[in-house]
């Protein structure tokens, strides 16, 4: 492998290319000890140990402090392009750089890591691809993922992007969470009831299960590139100008984004267990987008939004509903409108214009064919006996995952 540290000297100060603040056009500036010569995970400036670094099957990261923070810049996608790392810490900070050729050694040469602490994964900006167990998937601007102690996975970059990672100690982690037990808002304690809490429960039970939690903005968010960079950036200047209470303040600002990832209106989770298929993710992803916007989004939105092809997409549904796109959007849009139908007061015309019909007759012919009786009978089924509602005609559905 070649030398990561490329003559840097020591103590100077280093341009990240991180651009967090989305309100300046200033790039942030750090004060950061660059490692002398070797590996600069080895250095005592790093707050990540290895073990196993030599190996070429996989290598074992462990934290000796409660929580670290690594920023990642990529510049480019040729193999001379560099990629500006930073890790953070109460207690140590370093900064190195290597080309895109040394970054993605270990994805070329497929040896994965795992460690003993939890790790969120956030792309502030461009995307790439982390490997998890063998499976790639893409992650692009705005989503992030939480990884498990034990899970096997490596990072590829492909194009431009600035990446987070936000390394937390078990330790560290449950005193986030069972701070809530002595909160003094009656809030504070939703957060037991988040998947983020649920996930890390679970973990504590059962070491060594394979399984991350994968999370895709809301359709309807659309401020989380500024939110994330906003909160990326409190936390680094409280890091790099502590003053007293800042264990408290920062401490807060982890607690702040748990708690905005948690937001169904933010962010949309789903639990994946290592079993599930690469498809399986992005069948989970395109199910959550149409719960959110009741199935009325185009194909060139999902496309957009998950930067695969339409009819890999489409393929993707079929595999796992026998269904094409459309009809699996629109299988989400007549249960809204049914349920329109039973809890509101909403008027037929209006129910088809706020689930973008523009055709009242086509409105009606869908939902006949789904339920096998009109809107209008379906609404007079329900204000009669709500149990006697007609369930919708049985779909040829293939067996999930």
């Amino acid at each position: 492998m070649m030398d990561k540290n490329r003559g840097m000297n020591r103590d100077r100060n280093i341009n990240t290319g991180a651009d967090i603040n989305t309100d300046m056009n200033t790039d942030i500036m750090i004060n950061l000890s660059a490692p002398e010569t070797g590996d600069p995970l080895k250095s005592s400036d790093s707050s990540i140990r290895i073990e196993n670094n030599d190996s070429r099957i996989r290598r074992f990261f462990q934290i000796d402090v409660p929580f670290q923070i690594t920023l990642e810049y990529c510049s480019g996608s040729d193999p001379d392009d560099y990629v500006n790392i930073v890790t953070l810490s109460a207690q140590k900070s370093i900064f190195y750089q290597q080309t895109l050729l040394e970054k993605n050694w270990f994805k070329i040469n497929s040896v994965p890591h795992f460690h003993d602490f939890y790790e969120f994964l956030i792309v502030l900006e461009g995307s790439l691809i982390q490997q998890i167990e063998g499976k790639d998937y893409l992650y692009n601007a705005g989503a992030c993922c939480l990884i498990n102690r034990g899970l096997c996975h490596l990072e590829h970059y492909t194009t431009k992007c600035k990446v987070l990672f936000i390394g937390l100690a078990p330790s560290f982690m449950e005193e986030l969470l069972d701070s809530a037990h002595a909160s003094l808002f009656q809030n504070e304690r939703l957060i037991y009831d988040s998947p983020i809490c649920h996930f890390i429960h679970d973990d504590r039970k059962h070491a060594g299960k394979k399984a991350y939690l994968d999370f895709i903005p809301a359709y309807q968010n659309n401020q989380h590139a500024a939110q994330m960079h906003r909160m990326t950036e409190s936390i680094f200047a409280k890091l790099m100008c502590p003053s007293f209470g800042a264990s408290y303040q920062i401490k807060g600002e982890i607690c702040a984004l748990l708690d905005y990832l948690s937001s169904a209106r933010n962010y949309h989770c789903t639990n994946i267990c290592i079993d599930s298929s690469s498809d399986f993710l992005i069948f989970s992803r395109i199910t959550r987008l149409f719960e959110e916007s009741s199935g009325r989004m185009s194909r060139a939105d999902l496309e957009r939004l998950l930067n695969y092809s339409g009819g890999y997409l489409n393929r993707i549904v079929n595999k796992y509903t026998g269904m094409c796109l459309y009809d699996y959007g629109m299988d989400f849009c007549l249960k809204k409108a049914a349920k329109y139908l039973t809890e509101s007061n909403d008027s037929i015309s209006s129910i088809a214009a706020k689930l973008q019909f523009s055709n009242r007759t086509h409105f009606y012919r869908l939902f006949k064919e789904k339920y096998g009786v009109t809107p209008k009978e379906y609404r007079r089924a329900a204000a009669l006996s709500p149990d006697s509602i007609l369930p919708p005609y049985p779909q040829n559905i293939k067996t999930r995952i």
